[in-house]
Formats: structure tokens, sequence, C-alpha cells
């Protein structure tokens, strides 16, 4: 039975039976709250501690915060309950680094609004933060953040969760972190409105995510973003990802740059308007290197058959090759493969200085049917496709649309260089034999080409 006493105004844990001088605990909520009843932090000395479910709350340990540590990789606080492992709530200034949370795989209760949580921090709980830690081996989410809570990760790892980590109506800073080997997500964000959040991804590896609950994309992405506002996505290693590496689905004002992304079997950055009401204004994803994917990236809907709106779209210096025609048999999901294409933009977007190679069909797609307004493609780069840029064939054939292609370079493509194309349904096709790849400045319906050079 593990036993803890008082040095030097710190409360020390050990795995070893009371003595004289040492009181004896059966759970982890007992050496908590007696740390945090005398305002001192709390050391575990290395070992293997058992417990139940534990809580961090305002009417528990005097209401007084937690500083919890060990010399990282020493000590597993080790889960025998039926429940939630922490439950933190209310309570600011909770710190935890150095210590290794294992659920041993038992199964998980709801903790609210049906999300099984391994931790969970809620009810406005700021400044709490979990470093050098490793959270390992639950059926449910690994640390769950909601109802207006502030939750830092920093040089922490977490694996074998179905998310790592949620925030849902609250605000995360995971950084320098990583994330492997989860069944549904790696890293939500989401709310029920479209409104602010602010939280930052930053200088993470997530790999390996393989999303068991299937669907549609709502699950296997990398960082997964739902109506949020301000979410900064920088500096990350996403690799083997189900569906997307970097989903955001309504909302805006993203910056998702400077990412490195391989093995991503749909979309691999996914900027989207999924239903009517949920839109999307203000992105900028650059900077990111894109490699085996099913398609680069997609800036999708425009307020047509019930999709709502994305737009307002800058997608500058990427770099995208190995882009694939990749199988998509999951239930409920259409075309049943992915579409192979570099980059495809609908409305109010800037594609610029980009370079593309090695594409399936489209390197750059500048509209989908009627889905086209207010696009502009200048200075990019594509080798190695079946169509180097295609351009929506409604704005070629019609008016007010205003899509302007200027001094790209096409190369090595085998169906056009950049001419106008039409989307059936599972894929883009070539539409007549007009190609304005080496057109020195023309205007077809709302189109302007110039300057261009297809070889």
């Amino acid at each position: 039975m593990p036993s803890y006493a008082v040095f030097d105004d710190v409360v020390v844990a050990r795995t070893a039976a009371a003595s004289a001088g040492w009181t004896a605990f059966t759970g982890l909520q007992t050496v908590l709250d007696a740390a945090r009843s005398q305002g001192r932090p709390l050391f575990f000395q290395p070992g293997t501690y058992d417990s139940g479910t534990t809580t961090i709350l305002t009417t528990n340990g005097g209401g007084r915060p937690l500083q919890a540590r060990a010399v990282p990789g020493s000590v597993i606080l080790r889960f025998t309950g039926s429940d939630i492992f922490f439950r933190i709530e209310g309570q600011t200034d909770v710190r935890f680094d150095g210590l290794i949370f294992d659920g041993q795989n038992r199964p998980l209760t709801d903790y609210v609004s049906q999300r099984p949580a391994f931790i969970a921090v809620a009810s406005g709980a700021k400044n709490v933060a979990f470093e050098n830690c490793a959270i390992v081996n639950s059926p449910g989410i690994g640390i769950y953040v909601s109802s207006g809570a502030e939750v830092l990760v920093r040089g922490s790892s977490l694996s074998a969760h179905s998310v790592g980590i949620w925030s849902e109506n609250a605000k995360i800073s995971v950084l320098a972190s990583s994330l492997a080997n989860m069944s549904n997500n790696g890293i939500a964000v989401w709310r029920d409105s479209v409104t602010g959040d602010s939280s930052t991804i930053s200088g993470n590896l997530i790999n390996g995510i393989e999303s068991a609950a299937g669907g549609t994309g709502q699950n296997g992405n990398g960082v997964a973003i739902f109506r949020a506002i301000g979410v900064t996505v920088t500096d990350n290693k996403i690799f083997a990802t189900k569906y997307s590496a970097v989903r955001c689905n309504g909302g805006g004002l993203y910056n998702i740059c400077n990412n490195n992304i391989y093995n991503t079997r749909e979309v691999a950055i996914f900027v989207e308007a999924p239903g009517a009401g949920i839109d999307l204004t203000g992105c900028v994803v650059s900077n990111n290197c894109l490699d085996t994917v099913g398609n680069g990236i997609n800036v999708a809907n425009s307020g047509q058959f019930s999709d709502g709106t994305a737009r307002s779209v800058v997608i500058e210096g990427n770099r995208i090759s190995n882009v694939l025609n990749n199988p998509i048999p999951d239930a409920g999901y259409y075309p049943p493969s992915t579409i192979g294409n570099g980059i495809t933009v609908e409305q109010d977007c800037v594609v610029s200085g980009n370079l593309i190679e090695g594409v399936a069909r489209v390197g750059i797609q500048a509209g989908v049917n009627t889905g086209a307004r207010d696009l502009v493609l200048t200075g990019n780069l594509v080798r190695g496709a079946a169509i180097g840029i295609g351009v929506s064939n409604d704005a070629v054939m019609g008016s007010d649309r205003s899509i302007v292609v200027s001094g790209n370079v096409v190369r090595a493509c085998s169906v056009g260089g950049i001419v106008p194309s039409a989307f059936t349904g599972t894929t883009f096709n070539r539409v007549g034999t007009t190609e304005y790849g080496n057109v020195l400045a023309t205007t077809a319906g709302s189109v302007t080409f110039g300057h261009n050079r297809f070889v």
C-alpha cells in the first residue's frame, strides 16, 4: 500500500507501505487532496500507483491548485476503475509534469454528451497543463476539454485512444507533442456554433488515425475542426490518416501553415462548408509539404445543393506531390474513390506560387461546374498530371464568374495543359479541344488567360 509524507514543504508519495512519519493511502484522491489542502506541490517517487476515479474540484482539496510531478517516465498512474480516471472541474492552476497515465484499456462511461473520457477538464477550469506526460491505453477520449476550460499539452505523448484530445467549446494549446494509434481522430476542436476559439496546434507529430467509427469524414482525421474561428495549425508532421490530415468544417480565420503531411487517404487539407448554415470564411493555407495523398488541398462548397459556402482562402507556396486515386469503399462515401486533384477551389480564392507534381487527375482545378467565382491562379508550377490546370467550363462559357489564370507553368500533362473542364460526379474531364496553355492573352466567357506556359 503506497504512502505519503511531507519533506521540505513538498508532499512526497511512494509505493512503499506506511512507516513512521508516512501516511498510507489506497487511491490517488487521498494524496492529491492532502497536497492541495496543504498548499504544497506533490512529488511521486518511481513506481506504479493504482487508483479508481480521482477528482480535482473546487469543493475538495481545499479548492486549491495542484502541482504534481515525477522524473519523466518513472511513475505510472494506473486506472483500475470503471468510470473516468481524472475529472478536473472549475479548478485553476492544475499542472502535471512527467507522469504516465495508463488506462489499461478499461471501459469508460460517458462523461457528458456521449463523450467517454479518460481525463476530462471542464466547467471553466483554467491553466490546466500536462507537460512531459504520457497518456495511453484508453478506449475513450484521452483528454476531453469542455465548457470553457483551457488546457495546455506540451512535450507529451498520447496513444491508443479513440480521440487523442477533444476540445468542445473550450480552448487547447497542443505543442511539441506526439499522438499515435488513434481509432477516430487525433485532435478535435469543436464548437456548438460558429464562434471564436483561438486554439493552437503546433509542432506535433500525429501518426496513425484509423477511423474505426467509420462515417464519411467526421472520423479518421489528424486534426478535425468544426465551427471554430481562429484556430492555428502549424509546423506539425501528420502521417497515415484514413481521411484528412487537417479538416476544417465551418468557422474560419484558420492558419494552416508549414505542416508536413504524408500518406493521407482522402483530402490532405480540407477546407469545407459541409451544410447549410455552416459557412467557412477566411483561411490561409501556406508552405505545407504534402506527399502521397488522395487529394491535396480542397476548398469545397459554394452554397449549392444544401451545402454551406467556403470562401476567402489563400493557398500559397505549398509543395504537393504524388496525388493518387485512392479507393474509399466506406459506407455512405461517394464517389467511391478520391479524384486525385492537387488543388481544387470554388469561390473567392487566391492560388499562388504552389509546386504540384505527380497528379492523377488535375493539378489545379479552378471552379467546380457552377461553383466558380472570383478565383486567381498565378505563378504556379504543375508537372506531370492528366490536366495541368482545369477551369470550370461554366465559367468559360458564361459570365460574372471572374477567373484569372496567369503566369503559370505547366509541363508534361497528358490530357491538356490549361483547358476547360467539367465534373461528372466521379472525376474531372476536359471539355472541347481548345488549349489555353500558350495563349499570350485572351478572354473566354468570364475567364482571363495570359502569359502561361505549357510545355
